[in-house]
């Protein structure tokens, strides 16, 4: 079974001239999530993915595409046999589930997910 991209993260060094350029663009609605600074543009009924918008903590612009998985261990360990390396190790989003960020043999940065609504 192919697991898709499910989520989009955008790491803005402007992070509010960033959510002004996509709402006044697009006409987002991005709205805290989790912590002040961090802004989900939910895609609502339509198709897509909802978006997190974030200040980014390096300073450098980047998209990470998110991918979720039923097993963030199995997953991870998908990835280390298959010459990825995880970056950031996993972490709890409380209500929401686990996730982790790995780079791929290339260094491409991506995102896990593992929902958990008890998490």
């Amino acid at each position: 079974m192919t697991q898709p991209v499910t989520y989009v993260e955008l790491n803005s060094p402007d992070l509010e001239a960033t959510s002004a350029f996509f709402t006044a663009t697009f006409g987002w609605r991005p709205q805290p999530f989790a912590a002040p600074d961090y802004l989900v543009a939910a895609h609502g009924d339509g198709p897509g993915v909802d978006t997190g918008l974030m200040l980014s903590r390096d300073g450098q612009p980047r998209a990470i595409p998110v991918i979720r998985v039923e097993s963030l261990p199995e997953a991870m360990d998908r990835v280390r046999a298959n010459g990825g390396t995880v970056v950031v190790a996993p972490f709890t989003i409380a209500g929401v589930g686990h996730g982790c960020y790995l780079v791929d043999p290339a260094g491409l940065l991506i995102g896990l997910h593992a929902y958990d609504a008890a998490a």
